[in-house]
């Protein structure tokens, strides 16, 4: 009789033991940060006004700028506010590479 309870006792406790983790709270992954792409906002002559999430840089365009626009060579003309770049700098404020496109709405 005593060898039987405690064989009960194991048994149960090793089911206990195993089906715990079934019932544990499961948690929801969280949802990642949105990503805000650099926008131009202003096109003024050969400077053009760009902006990121936290601040908005005014950058010079020159004539040796390469300008990249929907996958076509551009000029400073074909860049509109609304469009998202990536830039390539030569200097703090003076862009050698502008690749923008549109936002697909």
């Amino acid at each position: 009789m005593n060898s039987s309870l405690l064989r009960f006792l194991l048994c149960a406790i090793l089911t206990c033991g195993i089906a715990a983790p079934c019932f544990a709270k499961v948690t929801k992954k969280s949802t990642p940060a949105p990503i805000h792409e650099p926008t131009i906002t202003n096109v003024s002559g050969n400077t053009i006004t760009v902006t990121d999430d936290k601040s908005a840089r005014a950058i010079n365009v020159s004539s040796v700028t390469e300008v990249i626009v929907n996958g076509q060579k551009g000029t400073v003309a074909d860049l509109k506010p609304g469009m998202t770049v990536a830039l390539t700098l030569s200097g703090p404020t003076q862009a050698s590479r502008i690749v923008a496109t549109t936002k697909v709405k």
